[in-house]
């Protein structure tokens, strides 16, 4: 059910997933999905829950096979983030729904978002553990990471940067470079004032 829901919204976008349309593309009958999940809302928090644990075991790979400098981690764990994006645009798109949050920060999805966000505040923290870039706020500091990966992905996944910019007309491995050295570059400059 989940592998149809994320050819729907890869086809079709995330506004034409139905639990008659993943019926339809499962090749089973319409009241299928309903054994599977409650409605809509279901579906989408399933594949939100399976895109955050698949980001976060990707950062954490990244993050550790980078070694102990920080500025090398944070540049693997925003490659990993856009390289993610790029090759799980679906989930990608429906991790991000507003509809998604909720006031329960137990949920499924949002304890596997936790242990994605997590990545990146572990990261940091060992930094000013350390010494490094104490004088700045935490949460700021991932903040400032996490929305720059997230922007330059996203640009990719819903088309500007990847369909090219006027004198600009890059490749997904430009960008990703580009992410990771923009996330090395902003802790660097951080840490230095």
């Amino acid at each position: 059910m989940l592998d149809a829901s994320l050819a729907v919204v890869a086809d079709r976008g995330v506004e034409s997933l139905s639990l008659r349309e993943i019926a339809r593309r499962a090749g089973v009958t319409h009241a299928a999905p309903y054994h599977h999940f409650r409605d809509r809302a279901a579906v989408l928090a399933a594949l939100a829950e399976e895109g955050y644990t698949k980001l976060a075991e990707q950062l954490r790979a990244a993050v550790a096979a980078a070694g102990d400098d920080v500025g090398a981690r944070l540049e693997a764990a925003g490659r990993a983030y856009f390289r993610f994006a790029i090759a799980q645009p679906a989930h990608f798109r429906v991790m991000f729904r507003p509809e998604l949050r909720t006031e329960a920060a137990d949920t499924p999805a949002e304890l596997a978002s936790a242990q994605a966000f997590a990545v990146l505040v572990e990261v940091l923290a060992s930094a000013q553990q350390r010494g490094v870039g104490a004088q700045h706020d935490l949460m700021s500091l991932v903040l400032t990471m996490w929305s720059t990966a997230h922007g330059l992905s996203s640009l990719w996944v819903e088309g500007p940067l990847s369909r090219g910019l006027p004198g600009f007309r890059p490749d997904a491995e430009m960008v990703s470079s580009m992410v990771g050295r923009t996330l090395r570059g902003l802790f660097t400059s951080a840490r230095g004032t």
